[in-house]
């Protein structure tokens, strides 16, 4: 009986985690679905500021979790990034939003010039604690304290380049989310069914759990996305791709879910890198049975560079 006690304790864990991640996933996907919704509703980009507050409280929540699972940051260091973090994505989405009511045909170029001098300042303060705060802070909490602006500040940022870019923005925003969470997704379902008759591991010493095809799965969990995104997108009428050339605009958004989707799992296995070189398991407590925000969103700040390189270059 004592020993049936214990199998049932050890069992009930990983269903109530998974309650918790389902109930956590629903919920993440309704945040998606009306932000989405309020983008393509609200006019005069207006809309778009939803997602830009979910960018924001990605980069902030993220450099707080960061900076306390590196343990080495300075008082003086903690401040200066997480003011940097918490003023990348306010500066640049006011100068874009200002620029474009003022009807300036290269609208795009002060908003970036303005996210550079900032994260640039930032940076600089950052690094020069070095020599002003010595006695508190040294070489690795100034290398930790810069990678995490890098990380939770520019790269974040990215998101809101795409929420704000003139052509393809609700397309390219929603194709983003909608790669992540089917990437996550079908990796999972391809490594529970297949990982046994194909167990090869993708990065051992980093995240033993995750095969090649669990990897491959993701892959073509990405392409399934970018289907539904056109299918749905130009079924609903929500929007279309706005693309000239010769190739068919469902062939252009399942190409560009193919690099996504790798930069995707890339991202998170970066993160896992981190989490073991920090010995933690998560970054965070805030999204139950998920972890922190940076657990949630690592594929995304990768994915996001592949999806705004990609619609750049089919501009």
């Amino acid at each position: 009986m004592e020993q049936e006690n214990n199998v049932q304790m050890n069992a009930e864990p990983p269903k109530e985690n998974m309650k918790a991640r389902t109930i956590t996933a629903v919920g993440y996907v309704l945040v998606l679905v009306g932000l989405i919704a309020l983008k393509a509703c609200v006019p005069n980009g207006l809309g778009a500021i939803g997602f830009d507050l979910l960018f924001w409280a990605i980069s902030l929540i993220g450099a707080f979790e960061f900076m306390r699972a590196m343990g080495c940051v300075s008082r003086a260091q903690w401040w200066c990034t997480m003011v940097t973090c918490a003023l990348i994505i306010p500066t640049f989405v006011i100068t874009k939003m200002v620029k474009t009511a003022e009807g300036d045909p290269q609208a795009w170029l002060p908003p970036l010039l303005v996210l550079m001098t900032v994260s640039s300042l930032g940076a600089m303060v950052t690094a020069a604690m070095l020599v002003f705060d010595y006695e508190s802070s040294d070489l690795k909490s100034t290398t930790a304290s810069l990678f995490c602006i890098l990380y939770c500040g520019v790269l974040c940022s990215v998101s809101s380049n795409i929420n704000h870019m003139d052509t393809n923005s609700l397309v390219a925003v929603t194709l983003m989310f909608c790669i992540t969470v089917a990437v996550d997704t079908f990796a999972l379902i391809f490594g529970k069914l297949f990982g046994r008759v194909f167990p090869l591991k993708l990065a051992p010493h980093t995240s033993p759990n995750k095969t090649v095809v669990g990897f491959i799965g993701g892959i073509i969990g990405g392409i399934l996305a970018a289907i539904v995104v056109w299918g749905v997108g130009c079924g609903l009428d929500v929007f279309r791709l706005e693309y000239y050339g010769a190739m068919h605009p469902l062939a252009v958004l399942v190409l560009i879910s193919i690099p996504t989707s790798i930069l995707g799992q890339v991202g998170d296995l970066f993160e896992s890198a981190i989490k073991r070189g920090c010995g933690i398991k998560d970054m965070g407590k805030l999204l139950p049975g998920h972890g922190g925000i940076l657990d949630r969103f690592d594929s995304m700040l990768f994915a996001s560079v592949a999806i705004v390189v990609c619609f750049i270059i089919i501009r």
